[in-house]
């Protein structure tokens, strides 16, 4: 296996593991080995084939990126005082009423309040775009995508079984950690928070999907040979893939199940919402379920449905709006975000939100400090203005809406591997794009690895793979072109 993938895979493996590395130190090690493993490749890394040119689509993905990228890094510079009344009134008018107080005159200044802290979370995320590059150019291999889509699903078992051991003993913390007292009885993995294990497992379970279908008898989709249905099977139970798939289907279910027990409102309905949107993704690209595969989708629903029933579906869906009995309402929480993006149309800056929303706290108990909004995009909007958001929300719709449309048009020629994977892909995607508007997983590293992760197989799957058909197709009849 290649160093640089050996590398990647790595990261991908360990970074759930210790408090999903929240802390700063972790992440800013991670962005570290990141970087250290990128200019590897650039140096020393044996020659990859060129990408394919860019089509409108993939320029657009690039001009939003970096169009945020570069934005966010303006806001950490200093800027004169002139520039910045005409960028950030409100924040001039706070920086001349302390240069008042002070009897002080205010020095060159920044957008971003704190651009220490800012500067620093935009190096990780400039990490993240790194990782992309490096791992886009590697799962082209088939067993280089087989081997990461087992990774994932390794490590959510992993994840589940720790948080279902929480579940049934509930004075159990989290790794050496025991004075943390809150979510005790829930599961939550090395998570510690369970709304963030919730939003591991809703982006990871899909993959399982994509596994069991990869793996099962004719991928799981019917089949017009004469051969019926019921003799396939058999034979199938006969091979030596039949004891991996029971496998598949058994960590399948304790990863539902760690997902229930995490008790995480947002993240059970996210988690549904993926597997709604992997059936209607697979049928989108011409595969359609054979009778047996319904049959175990319905019996998973009314798993979940008699579930729901006795927590009560109305209970679960009704509290989405708060945190916790101590915390208050997130409508509150958002309308005072609200009023941050208001006065500041050009943000705050990354990783600011902590030290601003104490001036803006007029809702929720005073006695609580907020360090996130509880719902990623109105921390984004308020903490890089309307152009970060709308520069990194666009491009993402945009992306996931074309590889929709993907999947429709290569849906029923591509191998079984990407097209599952892809649509595994997608789904977690999708659960966790629901899931921003209740909580702020996008902030912690651990998820926004993965995220990257998920839209890398997307994108390879959906984009390099087509490509790759295409080139093969049109050279072969090149070639038989020159022989007639």
């Amino acid at each position: 296996m290649a160093p640089i993938f050996s590398g990647l895979l790595m990261i991908i493996i360990t970074i759930p593991l210790l408090f999903a590395a929240v802390q700063p130190w972790m992440w800013t090690l991670y962005a570290a080995l990141i970087i250290v493993l990128y200019i590897f490749h650039t140096w020393g890394e044996t020659k990859h084939s060129p990408a394919p040119a860019g089509s409108g689509n993939r320029r657009m993905f690039l001009f939003s990126a970096g169009l945020f990228y570069a934005y966010a890094l303006l806001q950490c510079l200093p800027l004169p005082a002139s520039l910045l009344g005409m960028l950030s009134p409100y924040r001039r008018h706070l920086l001349d009423s302390s240069e008042q107080l002070l009897n002080q005159p205010a020095a060159f200044q920044s957008i971003s309040y704190v651009p220490a802290a800012s500067f620093s979370w935009w190096i990780f995320l400039l990490s993240l775009w790194l990782f992309f590059l490096l791992l886009k150019g590697r799962l082209t291999r088939r067993e280089h995508l087989m081997t990461l889509v087992v990774a994932i699903c390794g490590i959510s078992l992993i994840q589940a079984l720790y948080g279902l051991m929480q579940a049934l003993v509930p004075t159990m913390g989290v790794l050496w950690v025991d004075y943390i007292t809150v979510y005790l009885g829930d599961a939550r993995g090395t998570f510690i928070n369970r709304n963030h294990f919730a939003g591991f497992i809703e982006m990871t379970w899909p993959m399982w999907l994509a596994l069991i279908f990869i793996m099962g008898p004719d991928g799981g989709m019917s089949s017009g040979r004469d051969k019926t249905y019921s003799s396939r099977f058999k034979t199938y139970l006969s091979s030596h893939r039949s004891g991996y798939l029971f496998f598949c289907i058994i960590g399948l279910l304790f990863v539902l199940l760690a997902l229930l027990f995490s008790r995480s409102r947002a993240g059970i309905a996210g988690g549904l919402v993926g597997g709604v949107s992997f059936v209607i993704l697979a049928h989108l690209g011409g595969r359609r379920f054979s009778g047996l595969t319904w049959g175990l989708i319905g019996a998973g629903m009314i798993f979940l449905a008699i579930y729901g029933n006795a927590i009560g579906f109305d209970k679960m869906m009704g509290r989405l709006v708060y945190i916790d009995e101590s915390a208050g309402n997130r409508m509150d929480i958002w309308k005072n975000t609200i009023d941050i993006a208001r006065d500041h149309p050009l943000g705050t800056g990354l990783r600011t939100f902590e030290s601003v929303m104490p001036a803006y706290n007029t809702l929720g108990p005073v006695n609580i400090k907020y360090k996130h909004a509880h719902n990623d995009y109105l921390e984004l909007l308020a903490e890089t203005g309307w152009i970060g958001f709308m520069a990194l929300t666009v491009g993402f719709y945009l992306f996931l809406g074309q590889s929709i449309l993907r999947i429709k048009r290569f849906g029923p020629s591509l191998p079984a591997l990407p097209f599952f994977t892809g649509i595994g892909a997608c789904s977690g995607l999708i659960s966790m794009a629901f899931h921003g508007f209740f909580d702020f997983n996008l902030q912690i590293p651990a998820n926004c690895i993965y995220f990257i992760v998920l839209i890398t197989i997307l994108y390879v799957c959906l984009r390099q793979w087509p490509d790759q058909g295409a080139a093969a197709g049109a050279r072969i009849n090149k070639e038989k072109m020159t022989v007639s």
